[in-house]
């Protein structure tokens, strides 16, 4: 026997639903916050004529330099199994200047441009080699990333080519804009160690509390 629900009612379950839903979204909260990054070299020449039979296709400008930020707290760690990300490597450079990710995370290493590349880091706590590689090879160069720290990264081919992997121990990361811009969204209330990373040396931090339903404003923050 089908039971058809009156229109009031229907309507009540909506509201329900949403209200519901939206007390879910208030028990969280946000933070938005600038860094004082500092100032990098721009426009600099890459000696594309060292490269001969190495690059067949435009170079284009070098990812603009961004810091990595996440919070840490008592208790909280990265998920098991992060989602896996890519940092491709498109117009002889890194897609990216700075990758930022949770411990436990594998990252892809595609190659999109029409000549061999390579991946490779010396960190000390990360070092590994990804070889030569070309466009649409399989199974996707790939490395997981299982020891927290600072990794840089090369090209063996291409010497101009760098960029920057963080990886920590927490779920809750994020990655400044050009200007030092960053924000986090649905962080539950607590307090919070909250730590940035430009490069090896330049380093940030602070406390910050998180409360329900409300944005946490972070004044420029200078390197501690």
């Amino acid at each position: 026997m089908l039971t058809f629900l009156t229109r009031p009612y229907q309507l009540w379950i909506i509201s329900l639903f949403c209200a519901v839903t939206a007390h879910g979204a208030d028990s969280y909260g946000g933070i938005k916050g600038t860094l004082a990054l500092p100032q990098s070299s721009k426009g600099l020449r890459i000696a594309v004529e060292k490269y001969t039979g190495k690059i067949s296709g435009k170079v284009n400008p070098a990812p603009v330099p961004v810091a990595g930020v996440w919070l840490t707290r008592q208790g909280l760690r990265a998920q098991a199994s992060p989602p896996p990300l890519r940092l491709s490597q498109k117009g002889y450079q890194f897609s990216k200047s700075l990758l930022i990710i949770p411990l436990n995370t594998t990252v892809f290493f595609p190659n999109e441009d029409p000549d061999y590349h390579n991946v490779f880091s010396l960190s000390r706590k990360n070092r590994f080699d990804l070889g030569r590689y070309q466009k649409g090879e399989t199974p996707e160069p790939s490395r997981l990333f299982s020891k927290e720290g600072f990794i840089r990264l090369r090209c063996e081919i291409h010497e101009h080519m760098r960029a920057t992997i963080i990886v920590v121990d927490s779920p809750y990361v994020a990655t400044t804009n050009e200007s030092g811009h960053f924000t986090f969204k649905n962080i539950p209330p607590g307090t919070y160690t909250l730590h940035a990373q430009f490069n090896k040396k330049v380093k940030y931090k602070t406390t910050v509390t998180v409360t329900s339903g409300n944005t946490t404003i972070i004044p420029t923050l200078a390197k501690s």
